[in-house]
């Protein structure tokens, strides 16, 4: 039932457009806290969206920019009758998929990350996309349908449905550095003068 109202909460922040953004990191925020054992429940959706306003418009603006960028260069190319114009599109639509795939891992390893920088995020995400294609085409495609039961049968995007796809993409990451053994690694890896871990950078 928590995790219904943190839906539902999420649906009318985006109604208002503004609260949007930090309303997608906060519930991005709960579902990895949940990965750990830790139910916050509404109360974490707005502490996450609180603690992240920022990278959250940062997110959004780049994912605005990517995509003004990657319309107009359909539109353009689809007003063109020649062939190498169709390759072009063919190409452009390939950059979107990638890109939106890339976007399905970000948020969840912004919220694993010690530095919360969302170009570290975006690097780690790239790579775990290209690092584990068969893998990262599953969970993807899961994600996928789970947002076109949304869009097609509304109901699915009241119930649950953003919180679904939250909760995957923080199992995805946590399962893919659990099995790079990128947690082992940075607990070896210690300073010898302070006897400390070492920043962790993935």
């Amino acid at each position: 039932m928590n995790l219904v109202v943190i839906n539902l909460i999420w649906v009318a922040c985006w109604i208002t457009v503004v609260l949007g953004p930090p309303a997608t990191l906060g519930l991005y925020y709960v579902a990895n806290r949940l990965a750990y054992g830790e139910s916050l429940g509404p109360r974490g959706l707005l502490e996450g969206g609180r603690r992240y306003f920022l990278q959250s418009w940062l997110w959004m603006m780049l994912n605005l920019v990517v995509m003004a960028i990657l319309v107009g260069n359909l539109t353009f190319y689809a007003a063109l009758t020649a062939t190498w114009a169709d390759w072009l599109m063919a190409l452009f639509i390939l950059l979107g998929l990638a890109w939106l795939i890339i976007q399905f891992y970000t948020l969840a390893y912004l919220m694993e990350q010690e530095r919360k920088h969302l170009r570290l995020a975006l690097r780690n995400a790239l790579f775990t996309a290209v690092a584990a294609p068969g893998y990262t085409l599953v969970v993807a495609g899961f994600a996928t349908l789970v947002i076109a039961l949304s869009a097609g049968l509304v109901f699915p995007l009241f119930l649950g449905g953003p919180c679904l796809i939250a909760m995957l993409g923080n199992h995805a990451v946590r399962e893919r550095l659990e099995t790079y053994r990128v947690r082992e690694r940075d607990l070896a890896s210690r300073e010898p003068e302070t006897g400390q871990p070492s920043s962790n950078s993935h």
